[in-house]
């Protein structure tokens, strides 16, 4: 008989610590500054991203928990497939979700873009480069993210394909092998988004300073 594949997957979804969401700074009553209108669409895209957060974290704790059942299953002299079959399903649809919430924040940093590019600083220059600044993380952030759910997407796959054979011992571990490197890709480009937002947050902070 060929060798069972029941190796643990290690999937433990280690980042270091939780994504945090970027905190609003309020403007100053009266402030007809540029400079505050800046930090006014930052507060309004701060808000859509914390909502983003709280679905990015929805689906990291989901898969981290589903990662779980797996390795406690795959001990077992007879897992249960239906149930490890059934967690990969519903992995996809919060993913799909994470998606969902992927397109409103890239709506957001879209209206960020255009109500604060035409604004004039005059010889403020400072605080136009730092309202650019702004714009720029923000969509690195975003690309990031969505990089993050993609190579979830093609763990979640590969996993998926891992688990069809109803016999264990035909499990192709070449797709358990494929899963755990899109599982690294999928935490690095997290770790990447947590670092734009981080410079976000300081950007906005160095704003209200400004004002």
């Amino acid at each position: 008989m060929m060798e069972r594949y029941r190796a643990i997957l290690l999937l433990l979804l280690m980042t270091g610590g939780s994504i945090f969401f970027a905190g609003c700074t309020a403007p100053r009553m009266g402030d007809t500054h540029n400079t505050t209108i800046v930090i006014q669409n930052y507060n309004t895209w701060a808000d859509q991203q914390k909502t983003y957060d709280d679905q990015v974290h929805s689906a990291l704790t989901q898969i981290g928990n589903n990662v779980d059942t797996y390795n406690h299953e795959i001990a077992r002299d007879q897992p249960d497939l239906g149930l490890l079959r059934k967690n990969v399903a519903a992995d996809r649809q919060i993913l799909d979700a994470w998606g969902t919430s992927s397109t409103a924040l890239g709506s957001a940093t879209d209206s960020f873009t255009t109500d604060t590019t035409p604004l004039d600083f005059g010889s403020d220059t400072e605080s136009s480069y730092l309202s650019g600044l702004l714009a720029q993380d923000m969509k690195i952030y975003s690309i990031d993210m969505i990089n993050a759910q993609q190579h979830f997407i093609d763990y979640n796959r590969d996993l998926g394909q891992y688990l069809t054979p109803d016999d264990p011992d035909y499990w192709d571990d070449s797709l358990r092998m494929a899963a755990m490197d899109a599982k690294a890709q999928a935490l690095s480009s997290v770790e990447e988004g947590n670092a734009a937002l981080s410079n976000i947050t300081a950007t906005a902070q160095t704003l209200q300073q400004r004002q």
